[in-house]
């Protein structure tokens, strides 16, 4: 029945049950051997041979150690594995970190960091331990290792809200006490190691009243600030500015600049009735029913715009509208407000003001829909002022601020401007014979958010300058044929022999017309003009003409207009002479050269390929 046995008949030994060399390595076994009149014994000493089936085992599956910031070269611990097998260990570690930062002694066990830790980078680091036997070739076990970093006290505090946002406001005139802002201040060093972190404010630079004492103080736990003396002047002084430390528990210090505005009420012109305009508190040191309080408005709004409703649970009140409002009221710009606190025996009042702001609730205005500019010459300079503008609007700011512009599609060649004071001026040169009226939309914008527009037409007629000279009324291609008769009247056309003129410009600038030719022109022998006064004139042939001397004449043609100053332009008539078939052939001759392409290619006619040249004469 036990771990070896034997075969009666043949004396052979056997395992019977499995054998465990971690329990027993050595097995001593009495064999004995009968024939059954004799028998004999023998010892027999089995060496049961080790098998690694057993993994290294960690004396704890989690390791704890810690190591202070800023040194390195440091061992942490040695780890403590048991290993049932016999064989050697060899560690290794495994995780973020495991090797730029911590190393382990392959063959203790030991951890050490390489390098110098800041704890406020990384305050913990978790690794896995492997333990493997047979010289790092066997069976694995495997441990979690945490190491913390201890904090030294390496930071100093600093101020979250430095460099410009380390601002507070309180009311003028507001009681001793009142809250105004917080300063607070962040350590970055461990809160849970000493007083490292632990933090304590107090003011190094106040502000002193007219008697010499402070006008604000610091809970030097929390680093809230209160006013110490109802005697804020918003009149005298809008705004003040407070040095601050925070001090750590390890003498670290680290400074910040409070600035404490000292603040007005505001209110939007439209606000919607019952809305808060602000809220007001007291304090009374009393208890009970004798430190109950309630709050009234005793001045400053005769119109009774606004209303406080009183909060017993909390002892404050809040200031809130009660009928609309109209910034462009004078009275209703600005509220001095007088509120009084009291209680069953006493009372106390102060003064709060409280500005409206201006809301943007006026669009600009022109005093008319349609302005007609007084008119002017088309060759007005750029720059010249045409008309001028003016919107208003009720409103203040820059809810009230007007700036003017032409809208695009009124002015698509962007002839005109207006500048800031409302000023149409001319920007591009001008041409009445392109454009002669004009109906300028000028906008006017304010600054308000959103804008609010208004707009009137600006309506311009351009007077005409005599600008520009007579022309032909057409494309006149007359033809005078060779060998007429003469002296003979030009047809300009199949059906007219008037010449014809027009002006662009208007009528006082246009006709009647005078017609002649230039004065270098007026004794030719080929052509004469006659001026018939009734804005014609007519052409007349003076002589035969032969076509084969020449088949053209341009003739100059004066045409001026009845402006003041007459204008005056040159046009050039072309006249053609018609051929007649009044010559006889004549002989002549042609030399062509035809090149010889024999022995090639070619789809012209099959002679030339074997000719050189040919001398051809026609007659």
């Amino acid at each position: 029945g036990g771990e070896l046995n034997v075969e009666a008949e043949t004396g052979t030994i056997f395992v019977a049950q499995p054998l465990d060399y971690e329990e027993t390595k050595i097995h001593e076994i009495h064999l004995l051997a009968s024939d059954g009149k004799w028998e004999d014994y023998a010892v027999i000493i089995i060496n049961v041979m080790n098998k690694n089936d057993e993994s290294p085992v960690f004396s704890i599956n989690e390791y704890y150690g810690s190591i202070i910031e800023e040194l390195d070269g440091l061992s942490v611990f040695v780890l403590q594995v048991v290993n049932v097998d016999e064989g050697d260990l060899r560690y290794s570690l495994h995780g973020r970190g495991a090797a730029d930062t911590f190393t382990i002694d392959e063959n203790t066990g030991s951890i050490y960091a390489h390098r110098m830790l800041d704890r406020e980078e990384r305050a913990l680091w978790r690794f896995v331990i492997l333990a493997t036997d047979e010289g790092g070739d066997g069976l694995m076990g495997f441990a979690d290792v945490i190491i913390n970093v201890w904090d030294i006290n390496d930071n100093v505090p600093f101020f979250t809200c430095m460099p410009d946002d380390c601002n507070g406001s309180v009311f003028e005139n507001s009681p001793a006490d009142t809250l105004v802002m917080a300063m607070s201040a962040v350590d970055c060093d461990d809160p849970n190691v000493g007083l490292n972190a632990v933090l304590t404010y107090r003011i190094t630079g106040n502000v002193k009243n007219e008697f010499g004492t402070d006008m604000f103080s610091i809970n030097p736990n929390i680093g809230t600030i209160h006013v110490v003396r109802g005697v804020l002047d918003r009149e005298r002084t809008a705004n003040y500015f407070l040095t601050v430390e925070a001090r750590d528990g390890g003498g670290l210090t680290g400074t910040g600049t409070a600035t404490i505005w000292i603040a007005d009420a505001t209110i939007p012109e439209n606000s919607a009735i019952d809305s808060e305009v602000l809220q007001v508190s007291a304090a009374d040191a009393d208890a009970g029913e004798n430190a109950r309080l309630t709050f009234s408005i005793i001045g400053g709004d005769p119109d009774q715009k606004l209303f406080i409703e009183n909060d017993k649970e909390w002892q404050c009140a809040t200031v809130r509208l009660k009928k609309k409002l109209d910034f462009e009221k004078a009275r209703e710009r600005q509220f001095n407000l007088t509120i009084k606190v009291e209680d069953l025996d006493f009372s106390s009042t102060a003064v709060c003001l409280i500005e409206v702001e201006d809301s943007n609730d006026h669009s600009p205005v022109f005093p008319f829909q349609f302005i007609q500019a007084k008119p002017f010459f088309e060759n007005m300079p750029a720059g010249t002022t045409v008309t001028t503008v003016r919107a208003t609007d009720k409103d203040s700011g820059l809810n009230g601020n007007i700036i003017y512009s032409v809208k695009s599609n009124s002015d698509p060649l962007r002839q005109f401007a207006i500048d800031k004071h409302g000023h149409v001026i001319v920007a591009n040169k001008l041409d009445r014979e392109v454009i002669q009226k004009y109906s300028l939309i000028v906008q006017a914008s304010d600054q308000g958010m959103p804008a609010q527009t208004g707009s009137v037409t600006v309506l311009i007629n351009l007077l005409d300058v005599n600008d520009n000279g007579p022309e032909f009324e057409a494309p006149y291609l007359p033809v005078v044929w060779e060998n007429a008769l003469r002296p003979e009247i030009v047809h300009m056309n199949h059906t007219s022999k008037l010449l014809y003129a027009f002006d662009p410009d208007s009528e006082e600038n246009g006709p009647p017309f005078t017609f002649s030719l230039p004065p270098d022109y007026q004794n030719s022998l080929d052509f004469s003009l006659t001026d018939n006064r009734n804005n014609t004139a007519t052409i007349t042939a003076l002589k035969s003409f032969d076509r084969e001397k020449q088949k053209v004449f341009h003739l100059p043609i004066v045409i001026a207009d009845s402006g003041i100053p007459a204008m005056s332009s040159t046009n050039t008539l072309t006249i053609t002479i018609g051929d007649e078939n009044d010559n006889c052939h004549e002989s002549g001759h042609k030399e062509i050269y035809v090149y010889s392409n024999k022995g090639k290619y070619c789809l012209d006619i099959t002679s030339l390929l074997n000719s050189i040249f040919l001398w051809l004469t026609y007659f």
